[in-house]
């Protein structure tokens, strides 16, 4: 059963696939630097927008910070 903190733990992309969590996005050999960018900025963004029509939804906020942890190792090329 799926429970409602993990509703957000995964992204599908229309053009590269789904992604389990925002580290599966950066081991992916697959995707170039900026595709990996791309992806967690289009992720983020569906999270803020999830946030702004309710800012109570569980596990939001969690998968964001995660999303901004991956990002963060992206710009400092540690991946």
């Amino acid at each position: 059963m799926v429970t409602e903190p993990m509703k957000y733990a995964d992204f599908s992309h229309p053009k590269h696939g789904r992604f389990d969590n925002p580290e599966a996005v950066l081991k992916s050999d697959k995707l170039s630097d900026d595709e990996k960018q791309d992806i967690l900025k289009e992720w983020q963004s569906s999270l803020t927008h999830v946030l702004r029509n309710d800012p109570h939804a569980t596990g939001v906020k969690d998968t964001h910070r995660s999303l901004d942890d991956a990002m963060e190792k992206l710009a400092a090329g540690r991946i």
